[in-house]
């Protein structure tokens, strides 16, 4: 009889396996993170090189193995997914910068996703695997206006349809993503955060919906809460939807000094296309298309999945509190001006 109890007990003990890919990117840190302080999982943190100083930041958490694994390397993939319940899949189109090509790389992207979703397809068979949650990029508001759509989102868009041609859509959940608040962090001279300037890449008229890299990581956790209900689904996910000039208004308010005024400052858009072609054309189908999460019916969700937003207002006084007690400015052109927050707001 005591035999017995202990066996059950050591079953309701037993802990899921999820493997997330890319670990180290920043949606990977942010989703293990949030798995590792939840201690309902068991996190196969995958990786190129575990010997990295981020790889080696996720060690330390509860819950979290590193496994070496590359996305470009599907006899990797198959290796560390060997016995995991949940897969976290996301791919990158950057492949390093060069003159007339930027950093971004369609095919690069379809080829790591390609392999991922074949090895999914694998992991399924054998059985074990019963949830897969995709990375992709939020579908546009108006899909009359969706091309010339940019090539490292038409890529994401395509392993979706991989994804529905491998059969296996049942199982898995996309996460749909707007623009990240972190790409504000650009180190573009004299279009970086300041005291005086909120940079972005599209007018400051247009409404541009975007949302903090590390909620991805919630919404997975909030998926995983319900798995019945999610999976087949796919989500566009964002945390604020804001033009430039309240996006410039919001980090007013954060500075102490009323004789601060932040003013929104766009970056030229040939200035963009030169240095990286695709972001320039992400900027042209925003204001054209724009992303199309149902900001009112994410509330609704966000309620059920227990999924607190980011705001940006959150997101710039967390960087604000950050930089001032390493003793630097938001960024290095501005190095001697200290920030100073309304904290009791």
């Amino acid at each position: 009889m005591l035999g017995k109890e202990q066996n059950k007990k050591n079953e309701k003990e037993i802990k899921p396996i999820i493997a997330v890919t890319m670990a180290t990117s920043r949606q990977g840190l942010g989703v293990v993170k949030e798995l590792s302080n939840t201690n309902k999982y068991k996190i196969r943190a995958i990786t190129r090189n575990i010997k990295n100083p981020k790889a080696l930041e996720l060690s330390s958490l509860e819950n979290v193995e590193l496994v070496e694994g590359d996305l470009m390397d599907p006899k990797s993939l198959n290796k560390a997914f060997k016995g995991v319940q949940v897969i976290f899949g996301n791919t990158t189109p950057t492949k390093g910068w060069r003159i007339f090509r930027g950093s971004i790389v369609r095919n690069y992207e379809i080829e790591q996703g390609l392999n991922l979703i074949n090895q999914v397809k694998i992991a399924y068979k054998k059985g074990e695997l019963n949830h897969f949650i995709f990375s992709s990029i939020c579908k546009p508001k108006d899909p009359l206006k969706n091309e010339p759509a940019p090539g490292h989102f038409s890529s994401k868009w395509d392993i979706e349809e991989y994804i529905k041609l491998q059969g296996i859509s049942k199982l898995t959940t996309v996460l749909r993503p707007v623009s990240y608040f972190e790409n504000f962090e650009n180190k573009l001279p004299g279009y970086s955060i300041s005291k005086s300037f909120f940079p972005g890449i599209v007018g400051n008229k247009t409404k541009w919906q975007t949302i903090a890299v590390g909620d991805v990581g919630k919404w997975v956790r909030g998926v995983l809460q319900k798995p019945e209900k999610y999976r087949g689904r796919s989500i566009n996910i964002a945390g604020e939807e804001l033009t430039g000039d309240q996006m410039a208004l919001t980090l007013q308010k954060l500075l102490s000094s009323a004789e601060i005024k932040s003013n929104y400052i766009m970056i030229p858009r040939i200035i963009i296309k030169l240095l990286e072609y695709d972001i320039g054309l992400m900027a042209d189908w925003i204001e054209r298309s724009g992303y199309g999460a149902d900001m009112y019916k994410l509330k609704e969700i966000q309620k059920e999945l227990e999924i607190k937003p980011t705001t940006l207002e959150d997101w710039l006084k967390s960087k604000l509190i950050k930089d001032s007690k390493s003793n630097k400015s938001f960024t290095d052109p501005w190095k001697s001006f200290q920030w100073k927050l309304q904290l009791d707001k």
